[in-house]
């Protein structure tokens, strides 16, 4: 029994204070997703890409082979998912694939555009950032291997922070190759206007190559005595890649191709620098400046070579081509926040960047059979000027109900100018007001999102230079690639819906809709110039894209006497429609209509715990343009992993990816009046296993 407390004191009790944690998915009015390095690394894949295509609402285009797959939002193609490092636009040649999930800190996901990022994200923004300071001294190292169909990847890292009153730092190092061999197999069969079959072509393809990437990351920060703060992010990165491939054509019946076998060979250098500075002051009246200033290059330089044969089995082609590629950026961010006022926090900023891009191409082909010896020096010089200002006000409106408001002005400026074609020079401008709403319903934890917002896709630069580049057997299905220097922006007006319910467990559940109006949206059409089939990007009609996303969370915590369960799913239904093009199929290029996955976490205890997760992506028929259409398979995918505990700080991570070992079908369609041409081709897909070893000392 507990004595009584001497007179004249009084005996307080025990009061326990509990503070919940901020949750930005949660708390925060204006919409974001926050998946951290512990996430990240959960299934010790060897690229970011792996496992960003785990996160909520993500897929991964399928590459051709030796390349990264493009990371997409609600199933929309490149360029309609905006992809920032920082905050920061990444620059010409960035390759997610690249890095490693141990140099990232964390992945934000913001499905509604904000003020105070670039609105070049239709689909949405998926902002990567970098390992800043840690909040403890801590070293780290981790050596990993990976193989998949006989090929390995090696890799290690290392990271290294300390923390101090004034100052700290973090660097972080990694070292990898990554060997693949990729084959596949086609069919091309061409039809007569009547549908009558005149032309059998079977092909082989053989890919094998490696790229090496030594990356580099350190950070940066500290406190001045007049209590101002400085930090700086340097991210490098120095790659070899080397491919090599076999393609074989067999035609049964029908015109025989000139090149019936060709052998290419491919070497790609780059140098790529980021370096940013970054410093901030806070007032007395608590107002806060910040500011940033940073620079950038990509240091390029390739090699293509390919020889060709006939049916004969006679040399015809001979092809070599060097060529190198330079880009500069510069670019100057700030925002100053006013103190709260009342309900309300107001912030204000700018943006500016230039970006400078040099390319030079020396081709040369060797004469045979009647065609001469050609020699060509194609070169060209742009640059892209951004400038951009903002303002946005977070305003809480009653306890339950806030509100975010923002509008960003932006102005895009290209200018090119090339040995083979005029200059050009191309200016639009975009006002991209937004509002975003989270109101709580009464006597409960739920609530409800809305988001309005414009946004755009400005054309890549590669889309606006009249430059050609051929193709070896030039056909329908083969054509010429070359760019149109009138290309307009895409502009799109999206509303964002959203039901979110927690719970104090740990369970989340969140059900919401999209929906976008995207006007002159961009497509490649493929027609005849001369005796050269070419394919040119052009603005068509307008389209809708719109959706629902399904994302929850179930969690078990870890008893004494019961192991810890982590249960996740998400899914997300597409549909879209393009105006000009006739049905059906008239969807956005390459939009999965669903992709889902479902992951488990089962903890057995502080030592040990293990996991999987299964992900799936529609396929079906897409209509590309008038006379085009392209289809790929489902996709379905199981991944595992089991994390031990060894000695000390030392974790052993194993892990199997793509244990269905799908294939990967895919086909391309071309029609006009004069008949139809397809190629059908099919891709063997391979399971990987890794291992990690990570010491922590």
């Amino acid at each position: 029994m507990q004595a009584p407390a001497p007179e004249g004191v009084t005996d307080l009790q025990q009061v326990q204070v509990r503070g919940e944690r901020h949750d930005p998915r949660r708390h925060d009015t204006a919409s974001r997703l926050v998946f951290g390095k512990d996430e990240l690394v959960r299934h010790g894949d060897t690229t970011l890409v792996d496992a960003i295509k785990r996160l909520p609402g993500v897929t991964v285009t399928t590459a051709a082979p030796g390349s990264t797959g493009s990371i997409t939002l609600r199933g929309m193609g490149k360029g309609y998912t905006q992809i920032l490092v920082d905050g920061q636009a990444a620059h010409a040649g960035f390759d997610p694939g690249s890095l490693s999930p141990d140099m990232v800190e964390r992945i934000e996901i913001l499905r509604t555009a904000t003020a105070d990022m670039r609105a070049e994200a239709i689909a949405g923004t998926i902002n990567i950032v970098l390992a800043k300071a840690a909040s403890r001294d801590s070293r780290e190292l981790k050596i990993s291997l990976a193989e998949s169909n006989g090929r390995s990847t090696p890799g290690i890292n290392w990271s290294r922070s300390r923390r101090g009153e004034h100052r700290g730092y973090t660097v972080n190092a990694a070292l990898s190759r990554r060997a693949f061999l990729v084959e596949d197999t086609g069919i091309e069969a061409g039809f007569s206007p009547e549908g009558v079959q005149d032309l059998h072509r079977s092909t082989n393809l053989r890919v094998e190559g490696f790229r090496d990437v030594l990356s580099l990351s350190p950070y940066f920060n500290a406190v001045l005595e007049n209590g101002d703060t400085l930090g700086w992010q340097t991210f490098l990165e120095a790659s070899n890649y080397n491919k090599h491939g076999d393609i074989d054509w067999q035609t049964q019946s029908g015109p025989e191709l000139r090149h019936v076998r060709y052998r290419q060979s491919t070497g790609i250098d780059v140098v790529q620098l980021r370096t940013d500075l970054s410093w901030a002051r806070e007032f007395d009246s608590g107002g806060k400046l910040s500011s940033k200033l940073g620079l950038g290059g990509n240091r390029e330089d390739y090699r293509f070579r390919e020889q060709g044969y006939g049916a004969d089995g006679m040399q015809n082609l001979d092809d070599a081509t060097d060529g190198w590629l330079r880009v500069q950026n510069f670019a100057s961010f700030g925002k100053y926040t006013w103190p709260g006022s009342g309900a309300h926090v107001f912030e204000a900023g700018w943006e500016g960047s230039l970006d400078r891009r040099r390319e030079a191409r020396v081709q040369r082909l060797l004469a045979f059979d009647g065609i001469p010896e050609s020699f060509s020096d194609l070169s060209f010089d742009a640059r892209i000027q951004r400038a951009a200002v903002y303002a946005q006000d977070e305003w809480t409106v009653t306890p339950a109900w806030s509100l975010y408001l923002g509008a960003r002005w932006e102005q895009i400026e290209t200018r090119s100018d090339g040995s083979d074609f005029m200059p050009v020079r191309n200016r639009s401008s975009v006002l991209s007001p937004v509002l975003q709403s989270r109101w709580r319903l009464p006597d409960s934890k739920d609530q409800v999102r809305l988001g309005l917002s414009r946004t755009y896709r400005s054309p890549e630069l590669r889309l606006l230079v009249p430059r050609p580049y051929t193709s070896t057997n030039n056909r329908e299905l083969d054509p010429d690639t070359m760019g149109n220097p009138l290309l307009k922006p895409e502009l799109a007006t999206g509303v964002d819906l959203a039901y979110e319910s927690y719970r104090e467990d740990g369970a989340m559940l969140s059900l919401g809709g999209y929906a976008r109006a995207i006007d002159d949206v961009v497509r490649m059409e493929t027609r005849l110039i001369g005796d050269r089939w070419v394919a040119m990007p052009s603005n068509g009609g307008s389209a809708t894209a719109w959706g629902i996303e399904l994302d929850a969370r179930l969690s078990f915590p870890q008893a004494a006497d019961a192991p810890g369960l982590e249960l996740r799913f998400n899914l997300t239904r597409n549909w879209s429609r393009v105006d000009d093009l006739p049905g059906p199929d008239n969807r956005i290029d390459k939009q999965p209509s669903l992709s889902s996955t479902l992951a488990a976490d089962y903890r057995f205890s502080p030592a040990w715990s293990v996991g999987a997760s299964y992900s799936y992506r529609s396929g079906g028929s897409t209509r590309t343009g008038i006379h085009q259409i392209a289809g790929e398979s489902a996709r379905r995918e199981l991944d595992a992993y089991m994390l031990a505990s060894l000695w000390g700080k030392a974790r052993l991570r194993l892990g199997v990816a793509n244990v269905l070992q799908q294939d990967i079908a895919s086909d391309t369609e071309y029609f006009d009046a004069s008949g139809r041409q397809r190629i059908e081709r099919l891709r063997p897909s391979h399971f990987s296993v890794r291992a990690n070893l990570e010491v922590a000392f």
